[in-house]
């Protein structure tokens, strides 16, 4: 459902490709070019005279022709590329619908301008279009044409860069929800079996051990099949104290499990199952008996760094599966924060390293 809602609002993402940023940008377009050629200061270079028009015209009506041509053309480009163009995702297609659509909208906007210029600035000659203006106007309208196009294919990449992103984003969540997923199903299966077989021995022994024994293994696994994509430190840390009483049914005092953790680091989000995952890691390829007891330590530190470590004492036929889920997590932590994991190993001790990543001051 997560990933269904991640792609919805792609699809549902508001486009500045509309007709409202057609019309804005063709006034501003418009203003640009148009009132400048009014001016005092460009009249005076001219001589006293407007660039494409005759002097007997007066200027209010050269000012409604000049700025209704550069508006009308500009507004006409901008709707048939945003509102045309804007679902056409394939580069080559869009260009040449872009190329061939620009051309033909510019020389039939040509051609009805010549009409208007011919009935406003030379009644006389209503019937004849002089080939010389019309050159002119196709020419200028080119070149209005090419600004347009300019500022359109800005907004257009920008807003497809935009958009692969929230797709990019969409899959990274896919993505991690798929790996989150894998990791709840890769729990070890003999984990289940073990606790019920724990349980059923208890059932005759100690019934309040039993109790207990349930209501930890109740609330571990209503923690495993939880839907977050992150938990707070502490979160995780009253999991595993769940998890642990667990194991320590089966193994008793053979599994010794410390903690050291600076309570100002207990709201920094971690992915959850991630301590889960490193101490069934350990207790699954370490030697556990009287003679060699496995200890487990949680540590963070001042580098804002959560450390699991234990005393390295491999058996001697490796597990199947070995890495997987050490993998799994380090690309979660890479997915969601782009900040690997650290693994160390040493002849005596087997150490992990999680970031943690939190907006809020450094603790000291």
């Amino acid at each position: 459902m997560a990933t269904f809602t991640s792609k919805n609002k792609i699809m549902q993402q508001k486009s500045y490709m509309n007709w409202q940023t057609s019309l804005c940008l063709a006034a501003f377009i418009t203003l640009m070019f148009v009132l400048p050629l009014f001016s005092p200061l460009y009249l005076k270079m001219m001589g006293g005279e407007m660039f494409g028009f005759v002097s007997s015209s007066p200027q209010y009506i050269s000012l409604l022709y000049n700025t209704g041509s550069f508006f009308g053309l500009t507004f006409l480009i901008f709707i048939y590329d945003f509102l045309i163009l804007r679902s056409i995702y394939t580069t080559t297609k869009r260009n040449l619908y872009l190329i061939g659509g620009i051309l033909l909208i510019t020389l039939l906007f040509s051609t009805v301008q010549l009409m208007l210029y011919v009935c406003i600035f030379i009644p006389g000659n209503a019937g004849s279009f002089p080939p010389d203006i019309f050159g002119a106007i196709v020419l200028n309208n080119v070149s209005l044409a090419l600004i347009v196009v300019f500022v359109s294919s800005i907004i257009y990449l920008s807003e497809r860069r935009q958009h692969l992103a929230l797709q990019y984003e969409a899959l990274k969540t896919e993505n991690m929800q798929i790996r989150y997923q894998a990791l709840k199903n890769q729990v070890d299966p003999h984990f289940l079996f073990n606790t019920m077989s724990i349980l059923d021995s208890l059932v005759d022994e100690d019934k309040q051990r039993t109790h207990e024994y349930i209501q930890r293994f109740s609330s571990v696994y209503r923690y495993i099949l939880q839907t977050k994509e992150t938990v707070t430190l502490d979160e995780e840390l009253r999991f595993m104290d769940d998890y642990f009483g667990l194991l320590q049914v089966r193994y008793g005092e053979c599994l010794q499990f410390k903690t050291e953790i600076n309570s100002a680091f207990k709201n920094y989000p971690v992915v959850p199952l991630s301590l889960q995952i490193l101490i069934e890691n350990a207790v699954k390829h370490n030697i556990i008996s009287q003679q060699h007891p496995l200890r487990i330590t949680v540590r963070t530190t001042n580098d804002c760094e959560l450390i699991v470590c234990n005393n390295y004492q491999p058996k001697s036929m490796p597990s199947a599966g070995a890495g997987i889920g050490l993998t799994n997590l380090s690309e979660r932590y890479m997915l969601k924060w782009q900040k690997d994991i650290t693994i160390e190993q040493t002849e005596e001790e087997f150490k992990v390293t999680l970031p943690l990543v939190f907006k809020s001051t450094k603790p000291v």
